[in-house]
């Protein structure tokens, strides 16, 4: 928390330490999570986290910078990201990806299979945990009647990136595709895969269907469809009650209305024609009925 809130007030550089001979990288994802403002890495090196570094910034049509969340810059806010607790103003987010199919993944003759894996906070971290089954069909593989991989609570959205990894039946990546919570929507999407450098990897996709919406606890996801569409929500009894009460009403207006209906009608049968006029000739009027302010046309 006293590095989040140092990072209000003033910069930071991370960058690797110096025994770092193999040039590898550390996970960059945790000091974005603080509000650090440069993290710099070894460029030389294309592994997991520089790829991170490359999908983050690819949204921002490649300018380099990106706007913190407003809860990492308002003082008064308190922001832990290693706990997971509410911030005002965020509504944490459910996600559902359904791996549908592929599109030219590889050229070889060897098995595929997809990898889902999430950035961000460290209670919305989540990896290797969902993947497709493996398909030996390397050009246009199916994923059939699989369940979708669900993220049930993601804390933090403005935070959290979600990665696509295709392997082979060997484990070498094929290709991945890393894309910022914020960007995503719901609906069928084709997602184009990157190599490790971040360049398309010619037609190569996955045709997904995602689901985002915001997370509604489980002990209150009946009442909030019943908010939604109340008519499911009724029982058999319900409906057949409520059904009930509206015809008690409906007949009880119609005792009201009778009365009324009947005066209108004893009202137009005592009109008598003036002195001079022809009882046979009917004139054409409008007369204003005692049945609420409907007005209708009549003859006298």
């Amino acid at each position: 928390v006293e590095f989040v809130n140092y990072n209000k007030r003033q910069l930071s550089r991370i960058y690797p330490k110096g025994p770092r001979v193999a040039s590898d990288n550390y996970q960059p994802q945790m000091f974005w999570n603080t509000g650090c403002q440069m993290v710099a890495l070894n460029f030389q090196t294309l592994d997991m986290p520089m790829q991170l570094n490359l999908g983050k910034f690819e949204f921002n049509n490649k300018s380099g910078y990106l706007l913190k969340p407003d809860f990492m810059t308002k003082v008064q806010t308190t922001f832990n990201p290693f706990l997971e607790m509410t911030v005002e103003g965020v509504v944490a987010a459910e996600l559902r990806v359904s791996v549908i199919s592929g599109q030219f993944l590889s050229d070889k003759k060897c098995g595929v299979k997809v990898e889902l894996e999430m950035y961000g906070i460290a209670n919305d971290s989540v990896r290797r945990k969902h993947q497709t089954k493996m398909q030996t069909n390397s050009i246009c593989p199916r994923w059939e009647n699989e369940e979708p991989f669900v993220f049930p609570k993601i804390v933090i959205p403005d935070l959290a990136m979600m990665r696509f990894i295709v392997n082979d039946d060997a484990g070498r990546m094929i290709g991945q595709r890393i894309i910022p919570m914020e960007s995503i929507q719901s609906g069928y999407r084709f997602i184009s895969l990157r190599n490790e450098f971040n360049l398309p990897i010619g037609m190569a996709s996955l045709f997904v269907k995602i689901d985002v919406k915001d997370y509604i606890p489980s002990e209150m996801a009946d009442f909030a469809n019943a908010l939604v569409d109340p008519i499911a929500h009724l029982s058999k009894d319900d409906l057949m009650k409520r059904r009930e009460d509206m015809l008690t009403t409906l007949v009880d207006q119609e005792d009201l209305i009778d009365p009324i209906v009947i005066k209108g009608l004893e009202t137009f049968q005592n009109v008598q024609p003036k002195a001079g006029e022809n009882a046979e000739q009917k004139t054409p009027s409008r007369r204003r009925s005692l049945w609420g302010d409907c007005t209708w046309e009549t003859t006298v």
